[in-house]
């Protein structure tokens, strides 16, 4: 085989890899912190700070109202993505007041920008911090963690669209 050929076929089998695969995801999750240098929760880290008895969050979903509904993390609060900060602030702000916030979304896009336009307001410093959920409800699903709506725990994440719910894992 030529280096093109070795190319080609190496390009072949990584790319089901690349474009469906778990390592998609990963590269997402990167390319997301690069555009946008916020503080990011891991899903194991948040389910484990979660779990412990002094935890004080405030789960913040930033999803469409059909996805949220379809699913969400327990205890989270719907927020438009396109809120201003002064609407948020004056929605939530007692709600959030010494709180430590997590944005999410489907895999950290949408919230990561919320999340990074909220911690450089002037309300920021009446929160105890602002994170983004690295690779969203998809990384949180995906690590076999527990969703709900509005009948209890589900198996069921809003794919968001056809590309981006390829990276959702199937569960038996």
């Amino acid at each position: 085989m030529n280096h093109i050929n070795k190319f080609g076929f190496a390009l072949f089998l990584l790319l089901p890899v690349l474009l469906f695969g778990q390592f998609t995801l990963t590269l997402i999750e990167k390319k997301i912190e690069h555009d946008h240098p916020i503080p990011n929760i891991s899903a194991d880290s948040l389910l484990q700070q979660l779990q412990s008895s002094g935890a004080d969050f405030l789960l913040l979903d930033t999803r469409k109202p059909d996805e949220f509904n379809q699913s969400h993390l327990q205890n989270a609060v719907r927020v438009d993505p396109d809120i201003s900060e002064k609407k948020f602030w004056a929605q939530f702000g007692e709600l959030a007041r010494n709180k430590e916030l997590v944005f999410y979304c489907s895999v950290g896009k949408r919230s990561s920008i919320i999340a990074e336009k909220l911690l450089h307001s002037e309300f920021a410093d009446s929160v105890s911090q602002i994170y983004n959920l690295r690779g969203g409800i998809f990384r949180w699903f995906n690590s076999g963690f527990t969703v709900v709506n509005d009948s209890g725990a589900t198996d069921s994440v809003h794919p968001f669209d056809r590309y981006w719910g390829q990276l959702l894992e199937k569960r038996d």
